[in-house]
Protein backbone atom coordinates (compact mmCIF):
# COMPACT_ATOMS: atom_id res chain seq x y z
CA UNK A 1 0.00 0.00 0.00
CA UNK A 2 1.16 3.63 -0.33
CA UNK A 3 2.56 6.00 2.13
CA UNK A 4 -0.05 6.76 5.10
CA UNK A 5 -2.54 4.47 3.55
CA UNK A 6 -0.91 1.47 4.71
CA UNK A 7 -2.97 -1.10 6.67
CA UNK A 8 -1.17 -3.89 7.07
CA UNK A 9 3.17 -4.51 6.93
CA UNK A 10 4.12 -6.56 3.59
CA UNK A 11 7.47 -7.12 4.11
CA UNK A 12 6.78 -8.07 7.94
CA UNK A 13 4.14 -10.40 6.34
CA UNK A 14 6.43 -12.22 3.65
CA UNK A 15 9.33 -12.15 6.04
CA UNK A 16 6.88 -14.33 8.69
CA UNK A 17 6.24 -16.77 5.35
CA UNK A 18 10.22 -17.11 4.42
CA UNK A 19 10.16 -14.32 1.31
CA UNK A 20 7.37 -16.73 -0.21
CA UNK A 21 5.49 -14.52 -2.71
CA UNK A 22 3.64 -17.32 -4.26
CA UNK A 23 2.50 -18.33 -0.48
CA UNK A 24 1.58 -15.12 0.34
CA UNK A 25 -0.65 -14.47 -2.80
CA UNK A 26 -2.59 -17.64 -2.09
CA UNK A 27 -2.70 -16.72 1.37
CA UNK A 28 -3.76 -12.79 0.56
CA UNK A 29 -6.40 -14.45 -1.84
CA UNK A 30 -7.96 -17.03 0.76
CA UNK A 31 -8.44 -14.05 3.12
CA UNK A 32 -10.08 -12.22 0.90
CA UNK A 33 -12.30 -14.60 -0.20
CA UNK A 34 -13.12 -15.82 3.56
CA UNK A 35 -13.72 -11.77 4.76
CA UNK A 36 -17.38 -12.35 4.94
CA UNK A 37 -17.62 -15.82 6.70
CA UNK A 38 -15.25 -14.24 9.38
CA UNK A 39 -17.75 -11.28 9.65
CA UNK A 40 -20.22 -13.54 10.04
CA UNK A 41 -18.60 -15.61 12.22
CA UNK A 42 -17.84 -12.99 14.36
CA UNK A 43 -21.46 -11.14 14.35
CA UNK A 44 -22.73 -15.18 14.78
CA UNK A 45 -20.65 -15.29 18.39
CA UNK A 46 -22.12 -12.41 19.59
CA UNK A 47 -25.42 -12.84 18.82
CA UNK A 48 -25.04 -16.48 20.67
CA UNK A 49 -24.11 -14.23 24.02
CA UNK A 50 -21.64 -17.48 24.07
CA UNK A 51 -18.65 -15.97 24.97
CA UNK A 52 -16.51 -19.16 24.59
CA UNK A 53 -17.71 -19.00 21.07
CA UNK A 54 -16.80 -15.19 20.87
CA UNK A 55 -13.32 -16.20 22.20
CA UNK A 56 -12.52 -18.96 19.77
CA UNK A 57 -13.94 -16.37 16.85
CA UNK A 58 -12.01 -13.60 18.15
CA UNK A 59 -8.79 -15.99 18.46
CA UNK A 60 -9.03 -17.23 15.07
CA UNK A 61 -9.49 -13.77 13.61
CA UNK A 62 -6.71 -12.32 15.76
CA UNK A 63 -3.92 -14.98 13.96
CA UNK A 64 -5.14 -14.23 10.44
CA UNK A 65 -4.42 -10.57 11.42
CA UNK A 66 -1.02 -11.19 12.69
CA UNK A 67 -0.21 -13.69 9.67
CA UNK A 68 -0.33 -10.14 7.43
CA UNK A 69 1.32 -8.37 10.54
CA UNK A 70 -1.87 -5.98 10.41
CA UNK A 71 -1.32 -4.70 14.19
CA UNK A 72 -4.03 -2.69 14.71
CA UNK A 73 -6.87 -5.40 13.82
CA UNK A 74 -4.83 -8.12 15.78
CA UNK A 75 -4.95 -5.78 18.60
CA UNK A 76 -8.72 -5.12 18.42
CA UNK A 77 -9.17 -8.45 18.21
CA UNK A 78 -6.73 -9.73 21.05
CA UNK A 79 -8.76 -7.27 23.05
CA UNK A 80 -12.46 -9.06 22.68
CA UNK A 81 -10.79 -12.31 23.22
CA UNK A 82 -9.06 -11.29 25.91
CA UNK A 83 -12.92 -9.76 27.21
CA UNK A 84 -14.53 -12.86 26.15
CA UNK A 85 -11.77 -15.50 27.83
CA UNK A 86 -13.30 -13.71 30.83
CA UNK A 87 -16.58 -14.97 30.59
CA UNK A 88 -18.42 -12.23 29.31
CA UNK A 89 -19.53 -10.38 26.46
CA UNK A 90 -20.67 -7.34 28.32
CA UNK A 91 -19.36 -4.44 25.84
CA UNK A 92 -18.16 -7.01 23.33
CA UNK A 93 -20.60 -5.38 20.92
CA UNK A 94 -18.76 -2.08 20.14
CA UNK A 95 -15.53 -4.30 19.57
CA UNK A 96 -16.63 -7.22 17.30
CA UNK A 97 -18.02 -4.18 15.21
CA UNK A 98 -14.79 -2.41 14.95
CA UNK A 99 -13.13 -6.22 14.01
CA UNK A 100 -16.11 -6.93 11.35
CA UNK A 101 -14.43 -3.62 9.97
CA UNK A 102 -10.51 -3.94 10.49
CA UNK A 103 -10.99 -7.30 8.90
CA UNK A 104 -13.16 -6.04 5.57
CA UNK A 105 -10.59 -3.08 5.64
CA UNK A 106 -7.71 -5.81 5.72
CA UNK A 107 -9.22 -7.77 2.86
CA UNK A 108 -9.91 -4.41 0.63
CA UNK A 109 -6.35 -3.98 0.96
CA UNK A 110 -5.21 -7.02 0.19
CA UNK A 111 -7.18 -7.35 -2.88
CA UNK A 112 -5.82 -3.86 -4.02
CA UNK A 113 -2.58 -5.08 -3.50
CA UNK A 114 -3.24 -8.35 -6.05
Amino acid sequence: MAGGDKIYDRAEALTRLDGDEALFKEMAEMFVGECESYCQALAGALASREAAQLRREAHTVKSLLATFSFEAGRQLAARLEQLAAGGTIEGAESLTQDLIVAVRQLAAALAADA
